[in-house]
């Protein structure tokens, strides 16, 4: 078990499949970060689950990219940028904007396959540098707790990428897509948050990225099967 976190075996209920075993999570340290939420899952992963490789369930879904992903992906390209967001964009993801609304996921191919999959091995071509969406998942059925954080923790991470993304434009950077960004975006909507700042998930404390009542839950005892 991690010493900050515990993540746990439990019953529940799936709509097509019934009764099926879970995971929940426990928090035990307030200091815990986004980096040991990775490494508990990690391990629950590494204890419970079978080796994913070969497998490419999960790799038709939408994948979003948080500002956190950025430095790993960065360190991929082959030089340096001052504008590494847009950078890291350009060469890896795709960005969609809806009625005001920024969306930056990992590229997909014209069958909605990612495009950092190896078709012919099924596995992840950016393995050791997958976003924190990629890591965080793995099939078998998350608590809603678990579900709500990951989600929280996405949503603020997508949010302070936009909000880099805007500020890179700001500095010189050129359009991703032909359009500026600042023509379809409002920046006042991309306030700092718990991202900001930091390009480490190490940084990033848990209790930063959920309001009050979700950490109590998430910090409460409970126990799995």
């Amino acid at each position: 078990m991690n010493e900050k976190i515990d993540v746990f075996i439990i019953n529940t209920e799936d709509p097509f499949l019934g009764d099926v075993l879970g995971c929940d999570i426990r928090i035990i340290d307030p200091q815990a970060t986004v980096a040991d939420l990775m490494d508990a899952l990690d391990g629950f992963a590494a204890d419970h689950l079978a080796d994913c490789k070969g497998c490419d369930g999960c790799c038709q879904e939408r994948a979003p990219l948080l500002s956190a992903d950025v430095p790993a992906l960065a360190r991929m390209l082959p030089c340096d940028t001052a504008w590494p967001a847009h950078a890291v964009v350009a060469s890896f993801g795709l960005l969609r904007i809806d009625d005001g609304v920024s969306d930056v996921m990992l590229r997909r191919d014209a069958d909605g396959v990612c495009a950092q999959l190896d078709l012919e091995n099924r596995c992840c071509t950016i393995w050791p540098q997958r976003p924190f969406v990629c890591r965080s998942h793995f099939c078998l059925p998350r608590s809603f707790l678990l579900e709500q954080l990951r989600q929280d923790i996405a949503n603020l991470g997508l949010n302070e990428l936009t909000r880099l993304l805007l500020a890179e434009e700001a500095n010189g950077a050129p359009p991703l897509d032909g359009v500026w960004l600042s023509e379809r975006l409002k920046g006042d909507d991309y306030q700092p948050n718990a991202f900001s700042g930091k390009s480490d998930y190490h940084d990033i404390l848990l209790k930063d990225c959920v309001d009050l009542e979700l950490w109590k839950e998430l910090c409460s005892e409970r126990k799995g099967c």
